[in-house]
């Protein structure tokens, strides 16, 4: 979403801040045009064109103020075209100033604010070069040198609070539109590994499920026909099942509790000839550490199934602690797999801890120990 326009809002608060500037540095342009009496009504009317090109300048200045994303260069040159508008203005309006007034140090007054409130630095320097012009004003046409000090510096450091504030408004409503967006980007991001994470726990073990199953049914095909029949019917239930599980997932809608994904466990390891041992009673798992126990389980048993040889696997609750331990260690890398990273992390953010690793007699261990 811009940063002109906050949510729910018809009207741009840039464009708000930006109004109420141009009101209060309007007087940029009255003070010049009232406190003069050009002699003649050509020079009037050029004097009155000097004035509103010096307006456009200032209002481009303004503009800089208020915008986000600024190019420094484009801003320092329509600083420099404002005091330099400013300077061209110097002569006529001391010349044809009224007695006793000091019209252009109004304008230079104006121009050092608007230039401070675009970049302080800028400001800095345009103050330096219209102070002084402004000094010699007052020497060259014997006019009053504090006055002018007076006017330039009083005028400049008021109406520059007076925007820094108007501005400083407006930053904060950008920061906490910048606020509004990182925090829906980091709820997408959640919600993006929530479903990353789903799928993966949902097809893995399904998939590897699938993937067991074809390649006893492609055994048994040869030998026993009607029971490969019934494998690959049993491959399209999952498969079926599989698709349904995932749609729910992608709408957050998957509900597993340990006791559901410890018989499904129990199943799926049965049907690869894995001899299954479960000891475990779900109703000592507090609810609320249930399904985090039952991504695990799902993750263990789709390990076990592609990166092992086990022949055993035993699943095992205390009142603290999960363990699920196979027999089937390959040799070379480990094959804890990402997952169970994954799942770790998750562990952690709840206050639990989760292992993985080879122990000593040649087994796979997994253990998740509650807070």
């Amino acid at each position: 979403m811009s940063p002109d326009r906050a949510p729910g809002t018809a009207i741009s608060p840039r464009l708000v801040v930006l109004g109420l500037l141009l009101i209060s540095y309007a007087w940029a342009l009255v003070f010049p045009l009232r406190l003069t009496q050009p002699p003649t009504t050509v020079l009037s009317t050029a004097y009155v064109v000097g004035l509103a090109l010096f307006g456009a300048a200032l209002t481009l200045v303004l503009v800089a103020a208020v915008t986000p994303e600024r190019s420094p260069r484009a801003w320092l040159k329509l600083i420099g075209v404002l005091v330099a508008v400013s300077l061209v203005l110097w002569l006529p309006a001391y010349e044809w100033a009224e007695a006793g007034q000091e019209p252009w140090a109004w304008l230079a007054g104006f121009a050092i604010g608007a230039s401070a409130l675009a970049d302080p630095r800028a400001g800095g320097g345009a103050a330096v070069v219209l102070v002084g012009a402004a000094v010699l004003g007052a020497v060259v046409h014997d006019g009053s040198v504090v006055a002018n000090l007076a006017i330039v510096v009083g005028c400049a450091v008021t109406v520059w609070l007076m925007g820094l504030v108007l501005v400083w408004l407006l930053r904060l409503i950008w920061a906490a539109e910048a606020g509004r967006e990182a925090e829906a980007g980091l709820v997408l991001a959640e919600e993006r590994l929530r479903m990353s994470r789903e799928l993966h726990d949902v097809l893995g073990h399904r998939l590897g499920i699938i993937a067991v199953k074809a390649e006893l049914a492609a055994e048994l095909a040869r030998t026993e026909p009607e029971r490969a029949a019934e494998e690959s019917a049993e491959i399209r239930a999952i498969a079926a099942d599989t698709l349904g599980e995932a749609r729910r997932a992608v709408h957050g809608e998957t509900v597993a509790d340990l006791a559901t994904q410890l018989a499904s466990a129990e199943l799926v390891l049965r049907s690869a000839g894995i001899e299954t041992a479960i000891d475990v009673d779900s109703t000592l798992v507090p609810l609320t550490e249930s399904t985090l126990l039952a991504a695990v389980v799902r993750e263990a048993v789709t390990n076990i199934l592609r990166h092992s040889d086990a022949r055993s696997v035993r699943v095992t609750f205390d009142a603290a602690t999960l363990l699920i331990v196979n027999d089937g260690v390959r040799s070379g890398p480990s094959g804890a797999g990402t997952g169970l990273g994954s799942l770790a992390a998750r562990c952690a953010s709840t206050g639990c801890r989760l292992s993985a690793g080879p122990v000593g007699d040649g087994s796979f261990e997994v253990k998740v120990e509650l807070r």
